[in-house]
C-alpha cells in the first residue's frame, strides 16, 4: 500500500515571514562579527525591517573595545555591554583578597572581564567579586579599560596601589642587605 502524502497549502504569508525573519538574523550576525572585528557594520538592505530601525535609533551607550577572553566563567568569549554603573568598589580583606562590589546590573560583564584570571563570585554576599591580590593591578586594568570608576582601599583605609607583598598580607619579612 502506497502512502497518500498529504500537501500543505503554501501560505505566502509565512514563507514571506520566514525569510524576513532569516535576513534579520543574518544582518544581526554580520554585525556582530564585523563588531568584534572592529570593522564598521555593513549597511542595512531594504529588506530589513522597520523594527530593526526603530532599535538602532534608540540611543545606547557604545559597548567598550575591550579584548574579552573564553574563560570558566565566559566560555564563549561574549563581548561587553556598556556599563550601566560604571562606580565600583575595591575592598582589600585581611586574607590577600580583594573584593570588588558592583550593582546587580553589571555582574554579568564583570564575570566576563574577570573570569580569566582567577576571580569568583563570593556566595555569601551577593555582587561582589573576590580576586587575590597578587591578580588586582591585571583586574583593576581591564575594569578601567572598560569604563569602570573604582573606589580602592584595603581594611586598614590604605589604597590598594600601595600594596606589596612585603609589607602587608600575613607575613612581614625583614629585608636584609
Amino acid at each position: 500500500m502506497a502512502e497518500e502524502r498529504r500537501t500543505v497549502p503554501q501560505d505566502d504569508e509565512a514563507a514571506r515571514r520566514r525569510r524576513q525573519l532569516i535576513e534579520e538574523a543574518k544582518a544581526r550576525w554580520a554585525a556582530k562579527k564585523a563588531a568584534l572585528q572592529g570593522e564598521a557594520p555593513p549597511a542595512p538592505t531594504e529588506a530589513t525591517p522597520s523594527r530593526r530601525a526603530a532599535q538602532t535609533e534608540s540611543p545606547r551607550p557604545a559597548a567598550p573595545a575591550v579584548p574579552v577572553y573564553a574563560a570558566s566563567l565566559n566560555p564563549g568569549a561574549a563581548p561587553l555591554t556598556a556599563p550601566t554603573n560604571p562606580r565600583l568598589r575595591a575592598f582589600g580583606t585581611i586574607n590577600q583578597g580583594v573584593e570588588i562590589a558592583c550593582e546587580p546590573s553589571e555582574v554579568p560583564n564583570l564575570r566576563k572581564l574577570l573570569g580569566g584570571i582567577g576571580a569568583y563570585q563570593n556566595p555569601l554576599r551577593q555582587n561582589r567579586f573576590q580576586v587575590d591580590y597578587r591578580y588586582w593591578e591585571e583586574a583593576r586594568k581591564r575594569l578601567a579599560a572598560a569604563g569602570y570608576q573604582i573606589e580602592q582601599e584595603d581594611f586598614m583605609g590604605r589604597p590598594l596601589d600601595e600594596w606589596d607583598p612585603l609589607t602587608r598580607g600575613w607575613v612581614r619579612a625583614e629585608l636584609r642587605e
